[in-house]
């Protein structure tokens, strides 16, 4: 019996060592290692913090963050001719053509994105994988509408009533919502991305005085009653309606059959990276539920996790001001970033703006 007890009690030091030893490993699994993402700043960057920093710092590492708009990190990596000073990069929809112009990023090992199961397919690739999307509404205070006698927006064609005049935002061309948003007046006018004259002409027609180049400008609009109604993605009106405005969204519709406007984020790595691992460890921890919905309340975009987007059913102002059913979020209008002519849009719609 005390042979039996001595063997049983020499195994479990055994197992408590090994066990030890593979604690201390995964907690050193990026000691020393400062893994460094570019994203924006502000409620973003504040999420990533709550939820994600300290499971890495708990492996060792420590995440530092380069502040800025896609564009602007892009930008950085232009001037560093690819020498980035980053690891990890949000990355526009708008920009993927940018980036296969050149030879910044490197390829996604999916085998190291066990979270990917979490997302639909064409959410992922060996070069980029989703982080987010939008979707692009018109929000509108409910109250104000109902005192000039005008029925709720169905269309961008209903922010040309006169009674709206001087009080309609929309985004301006180079805000990161600028492009995908144009694109969707270009095809409600029955344009596409290579013919966006319709578009322009439906410009002149809303003429907006008041452009956007940031989505929290609008809540501050709607709270001062500057504006009644603005092209903007579904978060920021629910956090104008968590202030207390008395607004709702609308998806707006675009042609038969598609209603409704998508723009989608992707993190990539880049390719002058020498924190690999940590920059797949960090992309798989976006992916997670917690962090999912918890970037989706506090900050308005819409999760790609499955399991995110079900918790979001529960949140009384998601449910009203977002759309949440995944037959329709697909149906939704995805521009073909890669027939845009940039300088072509910017150049119509400047001189469209400055025409009127």
């Amino acid at each position: 019996m005390n042979k039996i007890t001595k063997t049983f009690t020499s195994v479990a030091i055994a197992v408590g060592m090994v066990s030890a030893v593979a604690t201390s490993a995964s907690a050193a699994e990026f000691d020393g290692v400062t893994l460094k993402v570019a994203t924006w700043g502000g409620s973003w960057k504040a999420n990533i913090e709550k939820i994600i920093v300290p499971k890495f710092e708990a492996l060792g590492g420590k995440i530092e963050f380069v502040t800025g708009s896609p564009a602007a990190n892009f930008a950085k990596l232009v001037a560093g001719r690819g020498r980035a000073p980053f690891d990890v990069m949000e990355v526009l929809d708008a920009q993927v053509g940018d980036f296969a112009q050149v030879d910044f990023l490197q390829p996604i090992n999916l085998d190291l994105i066990p979270n990917k199961v979490n997302l639909q397919p064409f959410q992922y690739n060996e070069t980029y994988v989703g982080s987010w999307n939008t979707q692009e509404t018109i929000c509108y205070n409910t109250e104000k509408f109902a005192e000039l006698g005008l029925a709720a927006p169905k269309t961008y064609a209903d922010l040309a009533a006169p009674a709206l005049q001087d009080k309609v935002s929309l985004p301006d061309i180079n805000s990161g919502a600028g492009l995908a948003n144009f694109g969707g007046v270009i095809y409600a006018a029955g344009g596409d991305e290579q013919n966006i004259q319709p578009g322009l002409d439906l410009m002149k027609k809303i003429n907006a005085t008041k452009f956007w180049t940031r989505g929290g400008e609008t809540k501050t609009q709607f709270e001062s009653g500057d504006i009644y109604a603005a092209v903007v993605h579904a978060g920021w009106c629910t956090r104008a309606a968590r202030a207390g405005s008395p607004v709702m969204t609308v998806h707006p519709e675009i042609k038969p059959g598609v209603k409704g406007l998508a723009k989608e984020g992707w993190l990539g790595i880049m390719k002058s990276s020498e924190n690999v691992d940590a920059a797949h460890w960090f992309i798989n921890e976006y992916l997670t539920t917690d962090f999912q919905y918890e970037y989706a309340i506090n900050s308005g975009v819409f999760p790609l996790n499955q399991d995110a987007i079900e918790k979001m059913k529960t949140d009384e102002i998601n449910a009203k001001l977002m759309e949440l059913d995944s037959g329709a979020i697909s149906s939704m209008l995805r521009l073909d970033y890669s027939k845009v002519d940039k300088t072509s849009w910017i150049d119509g719609w400047n001189k469209t703006l400055t025409t009127n």
